[in-house]
């Protein structure tokens, strides 16, 4: 109980030290890319990348890096910004519609020669061609990318309500699992085949866990997922806890000191907690209602849960020990 308390608390400082810092940092390598490339990125891009980077920094990638006995180092973290301001390009292009499928694929495939004609597509190249400079194994951070970019593309079935839930399933673990694994290669971490599929896991639980808490925007946007989609609330706690057990028997063995691993598992506790705590919202719906209703007639206010009241912060925290006593 001890290293558990004391080791989140450790993280709950650095996080309040370290992530106002690292959000300015980011905006401000924003603005200059906006200077240097004559454009503007959306608003909502830049708050995503400097809120979420400095976020994954702490609760994931420092974690990871403890292994080796350091915190990631100045050009780690830069990578992992440029790798968030990368997303939220690549997020814009799509969702407007910026250039068609077969040109955001020719981006990728032959960046050098591609034909990267707007603000967005330019600054996309040149971010890719940079962060390949930055990475030790090319070969397989390509293939990663490459999965990513497949997992967005297959993602449009869930626009369809025809979707089965195993294609759903497939589409989140994968879109999660491959997204997260990209950060992986921005840290230099020993090679190793358990040490990938940890990040891949983790991965669809957060991609997972997003779903969760965004119910009631998805079901908005005609977005089909799991969470949204269950009839059975057993269904969807049953495969959340199988998805975290299996990550946490996985850490196990990855080829790192026992001691460090545990701390790792004290330190990556909170994240699934939140899925749980989102489930557990569920139940509550699912008792009120003596089944789980069609979650389009449930209000937003009892979908949303709010993590600026204290009483759920508290909650975190129990679910937080909770997962990490149980695995």
């Amino acid at each position: 109980m001890f290293q558990f308390v004391y080791h989140n608390i450790a993280q709950v400082f650095k996080a309040a030290f370290s992530l106002t810092k690292s959000a300015e940092e980011t905006v401000a390598i924003i603005g200059a890319l906006e200077n240097d490339y004559h454009g503007v990125f959306e608003k909502s891009a830049i708050k995503k990348a400097a809120r979420f980077q400095g976020v994954q920094q702490v609760f994931i990638n420092d974690p990871f890096a403890n292994l080796m006995g350091r915190d990631t180092n100045h050009f780690e973290r830069t990578s992992n910004k440029y790798y968030f301001i990368l997303t939220g390009l690549y997020d814009d292009i799509i969702d407007q519609k910026l250039i068609s499928e077969k040109e955001l694929d020719e981006l990728f495939d032959d960046p050098i020669n591609a034909n990267a004609a707007i603000f967005e597509t330019k600054l996309l190249v040149d971010i890719h061609l940079n962060l390949l400079k930055r990475v030790k194994n090319i070969t397989e951070y390509k293939a990663t990318l490459s999965k990513v970019h497949q997992a967005q593309k297959d993602s449009l079935k869930q626009f369809d309500l025809n979707s089965s839930k195993e294609e759903i399933l497939d589409i989140t673990l994968r879109k999660g699992g491959y997204s997260l694994l990209m950060c992986r290669h921005y840290i230099d971490l020993p090679l190793s085949n358990e040490l990938n599929e940890a990040w891949y896991q983790l991965g669809g639980i957060i991609q997972l866990t997003n779903d969760l808490y965004d119910i009631h925007k998805d079901l908005q946007e005609g977005i089909c997922t799991l969470p949204n989609s269950i009839k059975n609330i057993e269904d969807i706690e049953l495969l959340y806890k199988n998805l975290v057990t299996k990550f946490f028997e996985g850490l196990s063995n990855l080829p790192f000191d026992q001691h460090k691993i545990k701390t790792l598992k004290i330190k990556l506790s909170a994240i699934p907690a939140f899925g749980f705590l989102a489930i557990k919202n569920l139940w509550k719906i699912n008792n009120q209602y003596k089944g789980l209703p069609n979650l389009k007639t449930i209000p937003r206010k009892d979908l949303i849960i709010d993590m600026e009241k204290p009483i759920n912060r508290l909650k975190l925290i129990q679910e937080a020990y909770k997962v990490y006593k149980n695995n």
